[in-house]
């Protein structure tokens, strides 16, 4: 008597496939948005301890040994911050961030967004592939990072764009904080908030990046609410 050999038909094959086919496709695309949000946290916290070494680096003196105006480009003190940095390029922020003959920049929610006029977009890129500028404006210091760069998304307020000021001793301030008291991008619930419609929103969530805090839910972590 021959023996029957036990094994699985082709139809028994197929749909074990496409159940495993149906399980993929339910389950990847949360697995890459969760790790594109790690990339960003990562990329961010990497960016700000960089800022944070070039800052305070610099003794108080040379914080106040501002050349500029109200409209000024450039001070002593951010020259020497700069040179802190490893820059390999160097242009007008309105080419690095615009495609067909519009800028890019989304807010917070990934929807079209604006820059703001007083602070622009960073133009000095850096080794790593991470962006920076910073200048003194509408009677304020303003800094702005991109944490990966004009080249790389998604370009958002929020997201990998951030903005930062400096205390009269040189402290950085995130937007966002309490510290802040500047009239622009002021209102945390206009300008980070899952909530607002504002083409700005997601100018002052530096601070719930750097405080890794939700500003929509304080039980959530930062990274871990992003739109």
């Amino acid at each position: 008597m021959s023996e029957r050999l036990n094994g699985f038909t082709l139809a028994e094959v197929l749909i074990t496939l496409g159940i495993i086919g149906i399980v993929a496709a339910m389950t990847l695309p949360g697995i890459i948005h969760k790790k594109h949000k790690k990339d960003l946290e990562t990329a961010f916290k990497k960016a700000y301890g960089s800022l944070e070494t070039a800052v305070y680096s610099l003794s108080p003196e040379t914080f106040s040994t501002y050349t500029g105006d109200v409209a000024g480009g450039s001070t002593e003190f951010f020259d020497e911050m700069f040179k802190k940095y490893k820059i390999i390029n160097e242009g007008k922020w309105d080419k690095l961030y615009t495609k067909n003959n519009r800028i890019t920049v989304k807010n917070y929610k990934l929807q079209k967004g604006q820059q703001n006029n007083c602070v622009g977009l960073p133009s000095k890129i850096i080794a790593d592939g991470s962006a920076i500028a910073a200048s003194y404006n509408c009677y304020s210091t303003w800094i702005v990072i991109d944490t990966n760069g004009p080249k790389k998304g998604p370009n958002a307020l929020g997201h990998d764009i951030f903005h930062f000021t400096l205390s009269s001793k040189g402290q950085i301030i995130p937007l966002g904080s309490q510290e802040y008291t500047h009239w622009e991008m002021q209102g945390n619930d206009t300008y980070c908030s899952k909530n607002s419609t504002n083409l700005m929103n997601g100018a002052s969530c530096a601070y719930f990046a750097v405080t890794d805090t939700c500003p929509d839910n304080p039980e959530l972590s930062y990274w871990e609410c992003l739109p």
